[in-house]
């Protein structure tokens, strides 16, 4: 019996290394698919400074991930509200009219400060792209993007 629930054990943990590699590698995948918008000229400047922020962002959660141990699998969602927040942000300032485009800005930075995932003391680096005029996405890095996403939905 001890050596039947040893081998279960062992195979669990060999599921979950496994699922967790994809996990690193679905993330790595979507980080090269922004790497290659972010360096085709061809592509209209706003859609690479999008991309630009996609890959900042996955960069900071995985440096951040790895330094506080944060699984794979809440780095994964992680990085999947980002890129559901970034999207419904565009949509909703593309909807919204000429007046109400500060205010939709305003809601979405505002929900990106207030929602800190690491309370990263180099805001230097946290807040480069809040107060940039040049990027739509004036957003935190360090943010937890499922409370913000949650936050504006």
């Amino acid at each position: 019996m001890k050596r039947l629930l040893s081998t279960l054990a062992l195979i669990c943990a060999f599921s979950m290394a496994s699922f967790s590699q994809e996990i690193y590698q679905e993330v790595r995948t979507i980080m090269d698919g922004y790497e290659k918008i972010k360096k085709d000229t061809t592509q209209n400047i706003d859609v690479r400074k999008i991309a630009t922020f996609k890959l900042d962002a996955i960069y900071y959660m995985v440096i951040k991930a790895s330094e506080d141990a944060t699984s794979e699998a809440e780095l994964g969602l992680q990085v999947s509200a980002m890129i559901d927040y970034v999207n419904l942000y565009l949509r909703r300032l593309k909807e919204a009219s000429r007046t109400r485009k500060p205010l939709v800005t305003a809601q979405f930075r505002d929900a990106t400060l207030e929602n800190s995932r690491y309370n990263d003391t180099d805001k230097e680096a946290v807040y480069a792209y809040v107060d940039n005029q040049s990027f739509l996405t004036q957003f935190s890095l360090d943010t937890d993007w499922i409370k913000a996403l949650e936050a504006v939905e």
